[in-house]
């Protein structure tokens, strides 16, 4: 199988979103810190055992979107997502985006995990991710195929590729500044209008 992972540049302001992710992550950590994480349906069961000791902003994903946090840097990587999934994306339909951060501290890591198409089994979904601050290190993905892929992470690119049932996981990372990622789900909207989670944290691909 070729390579299916998609990489774009991107030219952003990358002091300013490490400003806005850190905002984000003090108001997710201390506003939702408090939450068990739900375990009731199989897909939130399984996820929960995956991301145990991912940071917290990873592990809470479910109850915020960072896309609706109204910060100038967070805006304009929104566009960008959405210009880059519209190149990528080869089904005509409506698709909606859940984003999450993943903002890992001096020795933290992202365990291996799946993401939205391959734990609900679901097709035609999307995985994205945008990198602010996460130099050097490299994501591991590992496909059904028993294809193993190891991508060098780059500020300021985004990584998009259709969802058809990776895992894939980081290293701890080693630096004193943390390292600040954003993950995203793309999935088509007939899929999520009978969701049954506790909150809506979809938005439009516009």
């Amino acid at each position: 199988m070729q390579n299916p992972i998609q990489v774009k540049e991107i030219q952003l302001d990358l002091e300013r979103l490490k400003r806005d992710a850190r905002r984000i992550n003090n108001k997710v950590c201390r506003q939702l810190g408090h939450l068990e994480v739900p375990s009731d349906e199989s897909y939130q069961a399984t996820l929960k055992e995956q991301l145990e000791a991912a940071p917290m902003s990873s592990r809470l994903h479910d109850y915020y979107n960072v896309f609706t946090f109204p910060y100038d840097g967070i805006n304009e990587l929104y566009r960008e997502i959405c210009v880059f999934f519209k190149e990528v994306c080869e089904y005509d339909q409506p698709y909606y985006v859940h984003a999450w951060l993943n903002y890992l501290k001096k020795g933290d890591s992202v365990p291996w995990h799946n993401h939205w198409g391959a734990l609900s089994g679901l097709t035609q979904t999307y995985v994205c991710s945008a990198y602010i601050n996460a130099e050097p290190s490299n994501t591991i993905y590992k496909f059904p195929d028993e294809q193993i892929y190891e991508i060098e992470n780059r500020n300021n690119t985004i990584t998009l590729y259709e969802d058809i049932g990776d895992t894939h996981m980081v290293e701890p990372w080693t630096r004193d500044e943390p390292r600040i990622t954003i993950s995203m789900d793309m999935v088509p909207m007939k899929y999520i209008q009978g969701s049954p989670f506790l909150l809506n944290t979809w938005m439009p691909i516009v």
